[in-house]
C-alpha cells in the first residue's frame, strides 16, 4: 500500500490531475487510498469513481486475502493473469436506480466527498443507456449536488450513442480502439455541441508493451490523445518506476 500512495504522490507532484477509479478496484481499497490524497491535494486532482459493478459474496475473503495474493504474484508473475481472471469472474452488474444510489453514497464515504468530481456508470448495457430511470438518476445526482459531472463508460459506439442521449452526460470514458472509430464520424458533431468530455482508456492493451519501449511508448500515447476531441488520456501503472519511465517518455 505504501507503495502505491508513493506512486499517487509522485504522480501529482508531476503534474497530473486525473485518476480513474471504481467503487470495486480493490473491494473499495482504491478510493479508500485515493481519500488520502485527497486531503493533502485537493485543489490538484480531479477524481472520477464509477458504480454498478457489485463483487460476489466472496470479496471479502478475497480482500482479506490479498496480502497473500500480492506475494504469490511476486513470486509467480504467472499467476497475475489468472488473479485477474477470477477477480473479474466475481463481479456482476446492478443498474437499478436504488442500488446506485447507495453505491454512490459509499463512493462519497469512501472519498470523503460531499460531492465526487465525476461520477460514470460502469459499462451498462444498451438496455441500461436507455432506460429513463437512469437518465433520472444522473440527473438526480447532479441536482443534489452529490457530483458536479456525470457520465458512462463505455465499450462501444453504439454504446457512444446511447450515452449521448441521456441530458445530464458531460463525460464519456472509451477504449482507443473505439476512440479511433469516432474520427469522421457524426458522433463528433454531437459531442463538440454538448461539450462532451472524452476520456480514452486501454491504450498500451499488450500488457509487455509501450513502458518497455520509451520510443514506442511515445508514439502510442502522443497518436492517442492527438485528436481535438480527446480530452484526457487514462494510463494505468503499478509502481513508482513505472510512472517515471512513462514520464521520461511524455515529457
Amino acid at each position: 500500500m505504501r507503495e502505491i500512495e508513493a506512486t499517487l504522490e509522485a504522480a501529482v507532484e508531476a503534474g497530473v490531475n486525473l485518476f480513474d477509479t471504481a467503487d470495486i478496484y480493490g473491494q473499495g481499497d482504491s478510493e479508500r487510498t485515493l481519500s488520502r490524497l485527497l486531503r493533502r491535494h485537493r485543489g490538484r486532482m480531479f477524481v472520477v469513481t464509477k458504480v454498478g459493478g457489485r463483487h460476489s459474496r466472496y470479496a471479502s475473503a478475497i480482500r482479506l486475502a490479498k496480502p497473500v495474493l500480492r506475494m504469490l504474484v511476486r513470486s509467480r508473475p504467472q499467476l497475475r493473469n489468472t488473479v485477474v481472471r477470477a477477480r473479474t469472474a466475481a463481479v456482476s452488474h446492478n443498474f437499478h436506480p436504488d442500488e446506485l444510489r447507495l453505491a454512490v453514497e459509499a463512493s462519497r464515504r469512501r472519498l470523503r466527498l460531499d460531492q465526487l468530481d465525476g461520477l460514470l456508470l460502469h459499462n451498462p448495457s444498451i438496455s441500461t443507456l436507455r432506460d429513463t430511470e437512469i437518465h433520472d438518476f444522473l440527473a438526480e445526482l447532479l441536482r443534489a449536488g452529490s457530483a458536479t459531472h456525470v457520465g458512462v463508460s463505455v465499450e462501444s459506439i453504439a454504446e457512444v450513442e446511447a450515452a449521448l442521449r441521456i441530458p445530464p452526460v458531460t463525460i464519456i470514458q472509451l477504449p482507443l480502439v473505439v476512440a479511433n472509430e469516432l474520427s469522421g464520424t457524426a458522433i463528433l458533431q454531437q459531442v463538440r455541441e454538448r461539450n462532451i468530455a472524452i476520456f480514452i482508456r486501454e491504450i498500451l492493451r499488450r500488457p509487455d508493451s509501450g513502458i518497455r519501449n520509451n520510443f514506442s511508448l511515445h508514439n502510442v500515447v502522443s497518436a492517442a490523445i492527438a485528436p481535438e476531441f480527446v480530452t484526457a488520456a487514462i494510463i494505468g501503472v503499478s509502481t513508482r518506476s513505472h510512472l517515471n519511465e512513462l514520464l521520461s517518455v511524455l515529457s
